[in-house]
């Protein structure tokens, strides 16, 4: 049984007339007349009377069976309603790092409310750490954090690497080079991101130098990325950076790869293992894509 049969039922019991109830089914009267045959096979009763002479009439049984089948249209038409308001009420709250948010963000977004009009998009950008808490207290559905990352009750995808590169003023003696030795770096003043804003990549750069044989030696910390890069350009100093700044950022400013291999920045997606939020999900099957 289906709810159109119920519908097709409901409208020649109320008109009492095959012809009236096609109208405003909007449909021809033999297929109107054919599902009414086949609802009564169906439920081995006989729910109208035809008579040439009284025309059509409900019997006991089509008169007990209409109540229900108003009920059954009315409870379906609540269902529907509830299920499109619950869509209209979801929400996707996202956590970001800024350096994620440059990277795959904006087209995620874009593409999701797109598809997903109705869904309610947050934003707030978090430091990793913020972000695995308030992932376990299910106060964001995911977060978009620098790599790797392996914790109890989370998954993670990576989406995006990139190795760092050493970024240096375009007057510098080692801009000659083709690629550059970690070790040569010892001496340089550095310019790095804040440590508070992009912890991540600062310990990252710290260990690279440290297992290089020595600390850098900081001058300045600095964000957003525009501004870091400006100051090395203005030769206050050399920076270690994502590959991709080279052509996310003008500046005058020469990239030169390391010599020795180091740990490529990662930019990772981050969820709980248990969440049944159907907004995370379909917002998932982009990620997956990307």
């Amino acid at each position: 049984m289906e709810l159109k049969q119920l519908k097709y039922f409901v409208a020649v019991a109320e008109e009492l007339n095959f012809r009236r109830a096609a109208e405003r089914l909007f449909m021809e009267q033999p297929p109107l007349s054919r599902q009414i045959r086949r609802l009564e096979e169906e439920l081995q009763v006989e729910l109208f009377h035809r008579s040439k002479q009284r025309g059509v009439t409900l019997t006991a049984s089509g008169q007990a069976f209409l109540d229900e089948a108003r009920l059954t249209l009315s409870q379906a038409e609540r269902a529907a309603k509830a299920a499109q308001q619950a869509s209209k009420s979801e929400v996707l709250a996202i956590g970001f790092s800024i350096c994620a948010f440059n990277r795959v963000l904006p087209d995620l977004i874009q593409r999701y409310r797109q598809q997903y009009p109705d869904v309610r998009v947050t934003l707030t950008e978090m430091l990793a750490e913020a972000q695995i808490q308030a992932i376990l207290g299910k106060t964001i559905d995911i977060g978009f954090v620098h790599g790797p990352l392996s914790h109890p009750g989370i998954v993670t995808r990576t989406l995006l690497t990139e190795p760092l590169v050493v970024a240096l003023p375009p007057d510098h003696p080692l801009t000659r080079l083709e690629k550059i030795d970690v070790r040569s770096l010892a001496k340089e003043p550095f310019i790095l991101f804040a440590e508070q804003l992009k912890t991540d990549l600062y310990a990252q750069i710290i260990q690279l130098c440290q297992q290089a044989g020595f600390s850098p030696r900081i001058v300045q910390e600095a964000s957003p990325p525009e501004i870091l890069l400006g100051l090395v350009a203005s030769g206050m100093g050399i920076s270690l950076v994502a590959a991709g700044a080279e052509f996310r950022h003008r500046s005058e400013v020469v990239y030169r790869p390391l010599l020795t291999s180091a740990p490529a920045l990662e930019i990772a997606a981050a969820w709980h293992e248990r969440s049944t939020s159907s907004s995370l999900e379909n917002f998932l099957a982009l990620v997956k894509q990307v």
